[in-house]
């Protein structure tokens, strides 16, 4: 992200924060932006465990996840 902004994650305003994704060994998601200067924090993102219709479970990955814990895809 602090080479190749993406926005609105990459303003640097001081009401936005930019999640990125962890998996569970506290790594940088594959599929994360990252970045010293843009990405304020790193959460859980990676095999979430989450609802889905029907009254059943399944897992995702996302970012979406890492800021929320709702899959919005």
């Amino acid at each position: 992200m602090d080479l190749l902004p993406l926005y609105p994650a990459a303003y640097s305003l001081p009401n936005i924060i930019s999640v990125g994704s962890i998996n569970s060994s506290g790594a940088i998601s594959a599929f994360s932006n990252y970045g010293v200067n843009t990405v304020d924090l790193f959460a859980p993102g990676e095999a979430i465990l989450s609802t889905t219709a029907g009254n059943s479970y399944a897992t995702f990955s996302g970012t979406s996840k890492s800021t929320t814990g709702f899959d919005f895809d």
